[in-house]
């Protein structure tokens, strides 16, 4: 139990230090931040329940993610305490919601919301099909939606995870995420200027040639470049004028502080900003990089 509040205790901190030193993100924190923490906790809670899956080696150097050759959400694994756990980041994120929320919570604890089935359905790119269900739930369409998006993040993380150690001695070389074929929705330049591509979904990071676009993998120094803003240079953005997408990058080849890559996306949110108004679009969309402050 220790070691759980320690851990979350440390990404609390890391939040507060970045409302202080960036208040202009203080609305994407004080809405996301309680699910980063809630999926913390969740995280070091069931660390000691771990699945792994057979890779195929051959397969996965050739660019099929682990996701693509098995099935990676099972009904036995822990829906229950990962509804909930999400449940409780939205409540106090979105307090505005909280009575919704706490009507999904007791739902989910008398099991009487199945979130494995719907996690493993369609429902969530259908819209008739979300709107029918959320009404039948009495909660909006947009929260459901929010809410089964956080869901399969929570479990695509812990998949990561338990993944890790096998995956660590195969090659990876594609722009997209080997676990479950996501794009990166930020990059870390770490020791030696080597970059680290942070996946959106399952928060699992690779390294890939710093120079190259993970979109379209486009290498071309006249069409791909770096921009920051002044007197900010260690934070800046990847831009691939081929594909029109780019990457928010923080530098920290110089420092052995290893803040939260979530927290560090939020707080690059004025370069979000900055380049769609260029034209420009995220390699991954989420919540904190289209300016939504998510449901209602």
């Amino acid at each position: 139990m220790e070691s759980i509040n320690n851990e979350t205790e440390t990404l609390a901190e890391e939040i507060r230090q970045v409302l202080a030193e960036q208040p202009h993100v203080e609305s994407l924190l004080n809405a996301f931040g309680p699910l980063l923490l809630e999926k913390s906790r969740w995280l070091a809670e069931v660390r000691n329940y771990k699945k792994t899956f057979p890779v195929d080696a051959i397969q996965y150097e050739g660019g099929i993610s682990l996701m693509q050759q098995c099935q990676l959400f099972l009904p036995e694994d822990l829906w229950k305490s990962a509804g909930l756990a999400v449940a409780q980041g939205l409540s106090q994120g979105f307090s505005h919601l909280a009575e919704d929320i706490k009507g999904l919570s007791e739902q989910i604890a008398e099991g009487r919301f199945d979130c494995f089935s719907l996690i493993h359905s369609t429902v969530e790119s259908d819209d008739e099909q979300l709107t029918s269900l959320a009404e039948g739930l009495g909660v909006e369409p947009a929260l459901l939606q929010v809410f089964l998006r956080f869901l399969a993040r929570f479990m695509l993380t812990k998949r990561a995870q338990d993944m890790a150690a096998e995956l660590a001695p195969l090659a990876w070389k594609k722009g997209y995420c080997p676990v479950c074929g996501s794009f990166p929705q930020l990059a870390i330049i770490r020791d030696k200027g080597h970059r680290w591509l942070q996946c959106s979904d399952c928060s699992h990071e690779w390294q890939f040639p710093r120079l190259t676009c993970p979109y379209c993998d486009h290498e071309d120094p006249e069409n791909t470049n770096y921009v920051f803003v002044e007197g900010k240079k260690e934070d800046t953005a990847f831009i691939c004028s081929k594909c029109r997408r780019y990457l928010v990058t923080a530098n920290r080849s110089e420092t052995l502080r290893q803040t939260h890559p979530d927290v560090i996306a939020i707080s690059l949110a004025h370069l979000d900003l900055i380049l769609q108004g260029k034209g420009f679009m995220p390699m991954s969309e989420c919540e904190w990089n289209t300016f939504k402050a998510g449901p209602g």
